[in-house]
């Protein structure tokens, strides 16, 4: 194995513990409540250090990036499942949101498609305070039941950072993976039409 190989490693570490949090969910239950919220904690490191330790190997890539990405959604699925199978009274409480916040996730994605043959795989800054926020709901959720005001912090920074992405996929004049915000994103526009 060769150093590069470590962030894909990382990301393969991640979708395992969204589905090990997924599993115990299903076969142990509540007992599992804890160990389900240590395996969170396990895929959102993991998530945070394959960026680090990709770039600081030079081994960043679009596919890598997309491959980080699809993890991304595989990883909090699972964990999102695992808390309404422990919690089910929270159905009510969370399908508004997780509706929400999937129509905006795929209307960029949809975007991105439409103009550029290519899925959406921006990691804005806005997408990395929010899966922070997320972190810390879910962990709530799986040990508490219950979401309160990080439910709403978390649901409104999903909201605004899906604006974002979805800003980011209008504005870019071509398809690019990294883009930090918006601002980024002008800046390109008006580079590709400078040239």
């Amino acid at each position: 194995m060769t150093p590069r190989a470590i962030p894909y490693l990382l990301i393969a570490l991640r979708v395992a513990a969204g589905l090990l949090i997924l599993a115990l969910a299903l076969l142990v239950g509540s007992p599992a409540r804890w160990s389900c919220a240590a395996l969170l904690a396990v895929g959102v490191l993991s998530d945070i250090f394959d960026g680090v330790i990709a770039r600081r190997l030079g081994s960043v890539t679009d596919r890598l990036r997309i491959f980080d990405s699809r993890a991304d959604v595989v990883f909090w699925l699972c964990a999102t499942a695992a808390v309404l199978i422990l919690h089910p009274r929270l159905v009510a409480t969370l399908w508004p949101a997780v509706l929400v916040l999937g129509v905006m996730e795929l209307t960029a994605h949809a975007v991105s498609f439409a103009r550029f043959r290519r899925e959406a795989s921006p990691h804005h800054l806005l997408s990395k305070l929010f899966g922070l926020a997320l972190w810390a709901l879910l962990t709530q959720l799986l040990i508490t039941g219950t979401g309160g005001l990080v439910l709403a912090v978390a649901f409104a920074m999903g909201v605004a950072s899906q604006l974002e992405a979805l800003a980011i996929m209008l504005i870019l004049p071509d398809w690019r993976c990294d883009i930090r915000g918006v601002r980024q994103a002008l800046a390109l526009r008006r580079a590709a039409s400078a040239a």
